[in-house]
């Protein structure tokens, strides 16, 4: 297993690297991509000084606190992106027939859906900003060790969903041949994770939980942080990011059972 594990980074950094490469030889166009990036955070930074300045809490959230969910919003969404952006590539493969020659590769029939392309802009991004996350949170004295660490667990539960939901994608991708709309539904979702999902009524709340988790996905580990997160939610968040696991890998091997090649 450990070997399996261990072949799949490689081929996984391979890609990476071909990836970067293509990327890079356009230099101009990957600056204006990360200038792009940083000019909407420092906006949105300023439109949450804005709000925060007229009314000094948001949903009984201090300003340092909806500045943290606004920085793990950021961190889950550009790494569930820099690790998942093959999914975005994938309805061409479909479509063209080509997919069929990654089913007879000796990797598993995911890795191209979900794996097969990496951003190295979003990877760019991600380094100052962990670096920013983690400069506002031990120096405002937010951070404590046990909250700190029961967040990187459930930040890795976040990309275990994120994973879940991607593959998901891909699978109504083999049956329809669309996957666009899914995704984009998906990122408009998530989007609403930028604030504290608490200022939303009980009914969104439970869509945002039970549809796409985006409650689990962002507002649990952010919770976790600042020590304000139950057991309840702890051992709640593992359980639905390992059923939507176990739900996308069946559902991903029946859309397989049923696919056939577009170009023939």
């Amino acid at each position: 297993m450990g070997h399996m594990v261990a072949r799949l980074i490689k081929v996984w950094l391979m890609v990476s690297l071909r990836a970067a490469q293509s990327q890079l030889l356009t230099s101009w166009a990957g600056i204006l991509f990360i200038i792009g990036k940083v000019f909407r955070f420092l906006l949105f930074f300023i439109f949450l000084f804005a709000v925060l300045g007229s009314a000094e809490t948001l949903a009984g959230y201090n300003p340092k606190q909806v500045i943290l969910f606004f920085l793990v919003f950021n961190l889950v969404d550009i790494s569930v992106q820099f690790l998942f952006r093959g999914v975005y590539q994938f309805r061409p493969l479909v479509v063209s027939g080509n997919y069929d020659l990654d089913l007879l590769k000796p990797l598993p029939s995911f890795f191209r859906p979900i794996f097969g392309w990496t951003d190295i802009l979003d990877f760019i991004t991600l380094i100052p900003l962990w670096g920013y996350f983690l400069w506002f949170g031990f120096s405002q004295g937010i951070f404590r060790l046990g909250n700190f660490l029961l967040f990187l667990a459930l930040f890795v539960s976040s990309l275990v969903l994120g994973f879940a939901f991607h593959l998901f994608v891909c699978a109504i991708c083999v049956l329809t041949t669309e996957i666009d709309h899914l995704v984009w539904v998906y990122r408009d979702l998530t989007n609403m994770a930028r604030f504290p999902t608490d200022i939303y009524q009980r009914g969104i709340r439970l869509i945002l939980t039970f549809t796409i988790p985006v409650v689990i996905l962002i507002t649990v580990p952010a919770k976790a942080l600042m020590g304000i997160l139950s057991w309840q939610w702890v051992l709640g968040s593992f359980l639905i990011s390992g059923l939507f696991l176990w739900f996308s890998l069946k559902f991903w091997q029946y859309a397989l059972l049923r696919y056939s090649s577009a170009s023939s």
